[in-house]
């Protein structure tokens, strides 16, 4: 089943909780794009709040297939301060391609896309909230509601509708999935866009009768204990985005 997440506007903002996976579908969401021939397509991690787990650490892997990653000041994408690359605003003027922002998690994340509210309210944004209702602030309809209230105030970015991620990582299973759908469903005040799936799990044909579209995922990231997993994976200078 085809999925809207890669289809309408060009801009998309991938933000949610702690721990609900945005990360994983950020970056997924770009390779899909850069599948369909959208190119060039852009990742912009945006994600200053937490150490671990941003998309940047993608960022060799990445630009070696020809997508373009942008997050800190060259030079400065290991470091755990706010240090922003002058080059996101180029993502606004250039208009060559789709863009992907990863915000970082909870509402803070949203406080960082509001500095580029000039360029985000100047056309159409899909601001998809990830939800998982097995991560902290997740665990209720009125939790979900409280949190994307609170990123779509920080961001000055209304929410579009939820991707929903119901996972336990290893421990995921379809009846976890299925379970988890349904209680992200008791969130009425947002509409649910797509059903995130990873693998093993996102066996074709598996979900079609919950009516819903999946967006297939592989895993991304690793945890830095994990073979092939890192801290960090910054770029060597003279290879970021003009």
């Amino acid at each position: 089943m085809s999925t809207p997440l890669t289809a309408g506007a060009r801009l998309t903002v991938i933000s949610g909780a702690f721990g609900t996976g945005k990360t994983e579908v950020s970056i997924n969401l770009a390779l899909a794009l850069h599948e369909e021939g959208r190119s060039p397509v852009t990742l912009v991690d945006l994600d200053i709040v937490n150490l671990y787990f941003r998309s940047r650490q993608r960022a060799y892997a990445l630009e070696s297939l020809g997508i373009r990653v942008i997050s800190s000041v060259e030079g400065m994408e290991n470091a755990d301060m706010p240090a922003l690359s002058p080059a996101i605003a180029a993502c606004f003027d250039r208009k060559d391609g789709p863009v992907v922002f990863d915000l970082g998690g909870s509402d803070l994340g949203g406080i960082v896309a509001a500095y580029f509210h000039r360029g985000l309210a100047a056309e159409p944004v899909n601001h998809w909230l990830v939800v998982n209702p097995y991560r902290p602030f997740n665990e209720t309809s009125e939790a979900i509601v409280d949190m994307a209230e609170k990123i779509a105030e920080r961001s000055r970015l209304p929410i579009t509708g939820m991707i929903a991620n119901p996972h336990l990582i290893a421990d995921t299973t379809p009846a976890v999935i299925r379970e988890g759908l349904a209680r992200v469903r008791e969130v009425t005040r947002y509409q649910v866009a797509a059903l995130a799936v990873m693998e093993p799990n996102d066996v074709p044909g598996a979900f079609d009768d919950l009516g819903l579209p999946v967006f297939a995922m592989r895993k991304q990231m690793k945890q830095p204990w994990e073979a092939g997993g890192i801290m960090m994976a910054g770029k060597p200078r003279g290879t970021r985005c003009p």
